[in-house]
């Protein structure tokens, strides 16, 4: 487990490469840095609930998080258009986020259930993009993070509902939608059932009306479910994104 020297200079260092070196072309390996060095401890809370709930353990102990190179991405991409499978490959292909990212071996490790529950995570952000309705605008995003906060509160969460949503606000016209949403997310996420415990894998196939249902999410946008199929659909996994 790390240290608080450990973190901190972790933090430093990355977050010197995001202002200074990087910007605005800082890549994954930064932020997960960030992320890493001021959030262990809320992944740690992940784990400890994952770990008091049956599916949650068996994610924890037996099921690998998703990731976009072990995802039957054509499968999906086949599903019905009001399936929870299908409206996440629609997510990812129609905003063009469809493509591996590959992190470092991080700088800061937990201990394995915090790492395993951070894997879940991570894996599983654009899923709550869907669950919510959300696309993947900046202002989107800022309202997620409310969601997302008020289901784990985070450190780096904060810092985006504050500074992405002052951002927003101010140099996007955003100040109306974001008052009115940003508390909206938040209430909803303290109602909702725990998204960590969502196993995308028992759900790809479900309605995504009746998997909000199940997680008591009220959706906080209007991009999904879509209303038809991509016109690229059936779409095909290339080869060599796809893991043995």
């Amino acid at each position: 487990m790390a240290d608080r020297l450990t973190r901190l200079s972790a933090l430093l260092r990355a977050m010197g490469r995001i202002l200074f070196l990087r910007w605005p072309d800082y890549d994954f390996n930064d932020l997960a840095t960030v992320q890493d060095s001021l959030d262990g401890p809320a992944f740690q809370r992940a784990a400890e609930r994952m770990r008091r709930d049956p599916t949650g353990s068996e994610m924890l102990d037996h099921i690998d998080a998703p990731t976009l190179r072990n995802t039957d991405w054509t499968y999906l991409s086949t599903l019905p258009v009001d399936s929870f499978g299908y409206n996440i490959w629609h997510h990812f292909h129609a905003n063009g986020i469809l493509h591996p990212v590959d992190l470092d071996v991080p700088e800061v490790r937990w201990d394995p259930d915090t790492e395993q529950a951070k894997a879940w995570y991570r894996g599983t952000h654009d899923v709550r993009h869907v669950m919510v309705g959300l696309g993947i605008t900046g202002a989107d995003e800022v309202v997620l993070q409310a969601f997302q906060c008020a289901q784990l509160p985070q450190k780096l969460s904060v810092m985006i509902v504050l500074l992405g949503g002052l951002k927003h606000a101010l140099i996007d016209g955003e100040a109306r939608r974001l008052l009115r949403d940003v508390p909206r997310a938040w209430r909803m996420g303290r109602r909702a059932r725990f998204l960590s415990l969502l196993d995308v894998n028992r759900f790809w196939e479900t309605p995504l009306t009746e998997v909000r249902a199940q997680f008591g999410i009220e959706p906080l946008g209007t991009a999904y479910p879509v209303a038809e199929r991509h016109p690229e659909a059936p779409w095909e996994t290339p080869r060599e994104w796809m893991v043995a």
